[in-house]
C-alpha cells in the first residue's frame, strides 16, 4: 500500500533519524576531518594529509592493540554466543523456575561496567588479598595476579566483558527457540528424533539467521569495547590488555594528539564495517546455498 502523502513515513521516521545523524554521522565526518590534522585542542590546526594514517603503521602500541583487539573479538565472540545459546537452550528445556532463571542470567547485562570490574578487581587481586588468591593460598598455591600478568591480563578483561553480554545473547536465542513451531518439534519427536537431534538437525538450522545477527552485534561490540579494559586494566600492563578504542582514548584525551586519535578512530570505524561486510558475504552465501 502506497501511503496517500508521502511525506508522512518521513515525519514518523524523522525523530530517530535527527538524534542518529547528530549523535553518529557528524561525529564520523568531524573524526575523518580531523585525521588528517595536527591538532592539540589550543593551538591552529595544521594539514598533514595521510600522515596519521601513515604514522599507525609505524607505531608499536597501536600495532599492539590491533592484535589484541583480534584476539579479544575472537576469544570473546566464540564465548559470549556459545554461552549466551547453551544458556538459551537450558531456559527452553525448564518448566519450573524459568522466569527466575532468567532474570538470574540477564543482571550482568543491567549492571554497570564500573560494579562489574570492581568485583572482579577484589575477586582477583593478590594485594590486598581477594578470593581467589584465599582459595590458592589456602590449597598451598602461589597466588597469580591475574590483572598485572601480561600473559593473563587480556584473557581475564576478554571473560570479564564476556560475562557481562551472554545475558543479553541468551535473551535473543531463547527467542528465537520459543519462536519455533511446536508442530515442528512434535512432528520430529514423532519421527524418532533424540533431543540432540532435534537441536542439531531442526531448531539450530531454523534460528540460522539469528545466529548471523548475533555475530554482527558481538563482533561489532568487540571490536570497539573500551568500559572494562580501561577500568580493569588501563591498558596494561605494558600494553598487555590495550585495544584500539583504550588508546584512541588515551591519544586523544591524555596526550592531546586529536588528529591522531581521530585517525585510530576511523580505523576502527573501518575496521568493524569490514568485519560486518565479511559477515554479509557469508550469510548471502548460506542464503544461497538453502
Amino acid at each position: 500500500m502506497r501511503p496517500r502523502n508521502k511525506w508522512e513515513p518521513w515525519l514518523f521516521s524523522a525523530p530517530a533519524l535527527i538524534v542518529y545523524v547528530c549523535i553518529v554521522l557528524v561525529p564520523v565526518v568531524w573524526s575523518i576531518v580531523y585525521s588528517v590534522f595536527d591538532w592539540n585542542g589550543i593551538s591552529a590546526m595544521k594539514f598533514v594529509g595521510l600522515q596519521n594514517y601513515s604514522r599507525m603503521f609505524g607505531d608499536e602500541v597501536f600495532v599492539t592493540s590491533f592484535f589484541n583487539n583480534l584476539f579479544f573479538m575472537a576469544v570473546g565472540t566464540i564465548y559470549q554466543v556459545f554461552t549466551g545459546l547453551i544458556m538459551a537452550i537450558i531456559l527452553t528445556n525448564i518448566t519450573k523456575g524459568n522466569n527466575i532463571l532468567r532474570v538470574i542470567y540477564f543482571i550482568p547485562c543491567i549492571i554497570s561496567s564500573m560494579a562489574i570490574c570492581k568485583i572482579f578487581e577484589k575477586l582477583l587481586s593478590v594485594e590486598p588479598q581477594g578470593v581467589l588468591a584465599a582459595i590458592m593460598e589456602g590449597m598451598g598455591m602461589e597466588p597469580i595476579a591475574l590483572l598485572s600478568e601480561p600473559k593473563w591480563a587480556l584473557l581475564v578483561v576478554t571473560l570479564v566483558d564476556g560475562y557481562k553480554f551472554c545475558g543479553l545473547y541468551m535473551v535473543i536465542f531463547y527467542s528465537a527457540f520459543m519462536a519455533i513451531s511446536n508442530d515442528v518439534v512434535e512432528a520430529a519427536y514423532i519421527d524418532g528424533c533424540t533431543w540432540g537431534q532435534q537441536y542439531r538437525y531442526i531448531k539450530l538450522p531454523m534460528i540460522k539467521n539469528i545466529f548471523f545477527v548475533v555475530l554482527v552485534i558481538v563482533i561489532n561490540g568487540t571490536l570497539k569495547s573500551f568500559d572494562v579494559s580501561y577500568i580493569l586494566t588501563n591498558g596494561g600492563p605494558g600494553s598487555a590488555s590495550e585495544l584500539v578504542a583504550t588508546y584512541t582514548y588515551k591519544t586523544a584525551f591524555s596526550s592531546t594528539q586529536f588528529g591522531y586519535g581521530s585517525a585510530l578512530s576511523v580505523f576502527l570505524l573501518v575496521e568493524s564495517l569490514v568485519a560486518v561486510g565479511i559477515i554479509r558475504i557469508f550469510q548471502q552465501r548460506a542464503a544461497k546455498r538453502d
